[in-house]
């Protein structure tokens, strides 16, 4: 799930600069808090022989030796793949609105479960360390976020505590590897492979319905207050997206990436996208509005031939976290504006 998470243009900038969040939260994290938190967890039976488990992390390994009944997601989007397996989770780190307890794409999933809101898990994932741990989990699962080895022992004296393999940077570990490593924690291996096999089946499928576009350049940015635009690497859950659609990143943009996940092109050079074929506009906070007001903007080649793609916010959001949830969702609500899009690119 490469996560720009994140998982939220502005939201994945605070979460790369606070994710080695302070020993002193973790420190207060080592008492629960007093309040029945209400929260409850379902998980099903593991399957045969997949019990116990060793899975290698960034921070050593963990050895789950039976099956989690009460499973705390503290990363982002690690809560939409429990559901998937038919495990409800005990915490949701929400994608982009600190208080949201369902999406879309995991609301059916969800029922009527109320897990403990993890509001900050990409920003001050320290700060949330005891209200996870004031669920009584037996598993914590922390791949989709960035926690400190101080605050991962302080996680792993609690419960089996899984992160990210240490081969991915954080916030760019891919879906599939992050779906592949909590399914082998909860002894669910085989079911997780069939829902990765499934939601790589979906992408494949939008490819085979839709030539029009292979061979086709895409870019996917969000506008900001100054009249710039951030642009979204491939190694991006967004810039991802339209890969997975069959898009190229191109070529003239990749010396605007600074940061690996994204850059920025100023007011004066926004011209740099006419050659792309396909530009995705994801709004954040008013960003499309702000876009399609602004002159500059609204005179290039690529908006006034129609080759310009304006997405909500939450659609971007969940663009930002690839799961085996969000990403079949994202393509319902993304495919057909897209696709007339790359129609009218020469």
């Amino acid at each position: 799930m490469r996560l720009s998470r994140a998982r939220l243009p502005h939201p994945l900038r605070l979460a790369a600069v606070a994710m080695a969040a302070t020993a002193t939260v973790a420190v207060a994290a080592c008492s629960p808090p007093e309040e029945d938190t209400g929260a409850s967890s379902a998980a099903p039976s593991a399957e045969p022989g997949a019990l116990p488990v060793t899975v290698d992390h960034k921070f050593g390994a963990t050895t789950i030796s039976s099956a989690p009944k009460r499973v705390a997601a503290m990363g982002v989007g690690d809560a939409d793949t429990l559901l998937s397996l038919g495990i409800t989770p005990t915490t949701i780190a929400p994608f982009a609105d600190p208080t949201q307890r369902s999406a879309p794409w995991n609301e059916k999933l969800l029922g009527d479960a109320e897990p403990v809101i993890l509001p900050q898990a990409a920003q001050d994932f320290g700060g949330q360390i005891a209200k996870a741990l004031g669920t009584d989990p037996d598993l914590v699962t922390a791949i989709g976020a960035a926690p400190s080895q101080e605050q991962y022992d302080v996680l792993s004296k609690a419960a089996p505590t899984i992160v990210g393999p240490k081969q991915y940077p954080n916030w760019q570990i891919p879906w599939d590897v992050q779906t592949t490593e909590i399914g082998r924690a909860v002894g669910l291996p085989d079911a997780a492979q069939a829902k990765i096999d499934e939601t790589k089946g979906n992408l494949a499928e939008v490819r085979k319905q839709h030539p029009e576009f292979e061979g086709k350049t895409g870019v996917v940015v969000s506008g900001l207050p100054t009249g710039a635009v951030s642009i979204f690497s491939p190694q991006d859950g967004r810039g991802q997206t339209l890969s997975d659609y069959g898009f190229s990143f191109p070529e003239s943009l990749k010396p605007a990436l600074t940061s690996g996940f994204y850059g920025e092109i100023s007011p004066e050079n926004l011209n740099l996208l006419n050659d792309v074929d396909v530009v995705v506009a994801v709004d954040w906070e008013g960003a499309n509005d702000r876009l399609k007001k602004d002159a500059t903007w609204s005179k290039l080649p690529f908006v006034t031939e129609g080759r310009a793609v304006y997405l909500d916010q939450q659609v971007g959001s969940a663009m930002s976290v690839p799961t085996v949830l969000t990403l079949p969702w994202v393509a319902e609500q993304s495919v057909g504006p897209i696709s007339d899009a790359a129609k009218k690119a020469k």
